[in-house]
């Protein structure tokens, strides 16, 4: 999907960088990152901008995701890391 937003950057809460919205829009694969709309709600009406480029089911399917918290996120990452040893 390609938006006149691609380019624009924002402060990933998750990453902790600059991040472009082109990333946000493909970070969980097929849908959004879940975090998409707080992060970009200040910039555009992000939330009309996906519901005019996501089909119903990814819609659906994209709103009934939550965010992951910063602890469960962090020891995802650390068990992958282990996994990696």
């Amino acid at each position: 999907m390609e938006t006149p937003y691609d380019s624009k950057l924002t402060r990933c809460p998750k990453l902790g960088d600059e991040i472009t919205f082109s990333y946000c829009l493909r970070e969980a694969g097929d849908l959004p990152c879940a975090r998409i709309i707080r992060c970009w709600q200040a910039a555009f009406d992000v939330t009309a901008l996906l519901k005019e480029h996501l089909s119903d089911r990814q819609w659906e399917s994209f709103i009934s995701t939550s965010p992951e918290n910063k602890i469960s996120s962090l020891i995802d990452l650390i068990e992958r890391a282990q996994e990696r040893k």
